[in-house]
């Protein structure tokens, strides 16, 4: 399972079931990496399209031709190749000599912007200077002393498949417009190289977008990504569950249509009339009956959310109330207070964490603010 958060509200599922949490926080160091995993074609496409993407949020004016992502990716493959041949040369009784490695290649972005500078001297790029110079130009946030520069760095540790819950929580990016965005792909792709691994084959799984406002308002190369992440999903037997509070997004947004379009289920929770009207005009997935049943839907914090269910074909459509249990309360705290207590009972109980989870939901059936 994996979960792209955009809140803490996961932070304790962790705890509990061995997950690997990292967490994006722009005052701490830098977990992760947009560079690491394993280059093929598919890790180098990615990449230019994540590339691609920075230039147009940070410059939407600028005309990205279909030059400038052929520059990007052999730029990419020229520094790709050129730190490989590095990590296998040695000095050996002061002679530099080739020995095999068993290192994983990382990149950042200042490889790539030094091998994008090169381009124009190699043969038949002689005329892409002007280009060359426009993309360096407009990727100095990312590399060097840029603004967003270290969030483009190698880190050398990657992520394997010892897990089964991983959680990516992007919440403290949530006010930058650009960032936020970017390292969305880029978990993404990491995602697609974690079920692709040898020991996940024939293995099923649920990725839990949790809001799709993550990938940008204006954010166009990111639909072709999002499209070819739901088949890749798709085909793997990889699930993908989409969220947002607000259903405009998946009819403003352009990323927000391209996963209405590719969705073959549809989950309804409690929202306002306004919002049941404005699906019932711009989708035709709910009937007559479904809106009704839409608009009389309740979520009672700590007890209970009703819910209806429709598939793509209408073949299939329930309504049904799930009862959160009081230990499932406390699994998935969505406040600052609830996550508070839970942090001090597991500090309490040390390394007996089904204790804390007992004492929480003894004493705080509903949480704090409702017990």
């Amino acid at each position: 399972i994996f979960i792209i958060d955009k809140k803490s509200s996961y932070t304790m599922l962790s705890e509990y079931f061995d997950g690997d949490l990292t967490v994006f926080d722009p005052n701490l160091d830098m977990p992760f990496s947009p560079f690491r995993g394993i280059y093929d074609n598919d890790k180098i496409a990615s990449l230019t399209l994540i590339i691609s993407s920075a230039i147009k949020l940070t410059s939407p004016t600028f005309p990205l031709e279909s030059e400038h992502t052929t520059l990007i990716s052999k730029a990419l493959k020229l520094a790709y190749m050129k730190k490989l041949s590095l990590l296998g040369l040695n000095y050996v009784e002061g002679e530099l000599v080739k020995e095999a490695s068993n290192q994983e290649v990382c990149l950042s972005m200042d490889d790539v912007v030094m091998e994008l500078a090169g381009i124009p001297a190699l043969e038949g790029f002689e005329s892409m200077n002007p280009n060359v110079e426009a993309l360096t130009n407009k990727l100095r946030p990312f590399y060097g002393d840029g603004i967003y520069a270290r969030y483009f760095k190698a880190v050398e540790t990657t992520k394997t498949a010892k897990n089964l819950l991983y959680i990516y929580d992007l919440d403290r990016l949530d006010t930058d417009p650009v960032l936020q965005p970017l390292m969305t792909m880029a978990v993404m792709d990491e995602i697609k190289r974690i079920i692709r691994l040898p020991e996940n084959q024939g293995r099923m799984g649920l990725i839990v977008f949790e809001e799709i406002g993550m990938l940008g308002r204006n954010n166009p190369t990111a639909v072709p990504y999002v499209m070819d992440f739901a088949e890749t999903g798709r085909k793997l037997e990889y699930w993908l569950i989409a969220l947002t509070p607000r259903p405009q997004n998946f009819f403003e947004l352009e990323v927000g249509k391209a996963l209405w379009g590719v969705a073959d289920n549809f989950i309804f929770m409690q929202m306002s009339s306004d919002n049941v009207d404005y699906l019932s005009q711009h989708s035709s997935i709910l009937d007559e009956a479904s809106i009704q049943i839409v608009k009389s839907l309740q979520t009672k914090k700590g007890h209970f959310a009703d819910i209806l269910f429709v598939n793509k074909k209408k073949t299939v459509t329930g309504a049904f109330r799930n009862h959160q249990t009081r230990l499932s309360r406390w699994f998935t705290p969505n406040n600052a207070k609830d996550l508070t207590a839970c942090k001090k009972a597991l500090k309490q109980f040390a390394n007996q964490k089904w204790q804390a989870l007992e004492f929480l939901a003894k004493k705080y059936p509903r949480g704090i603010e409702e017990s």
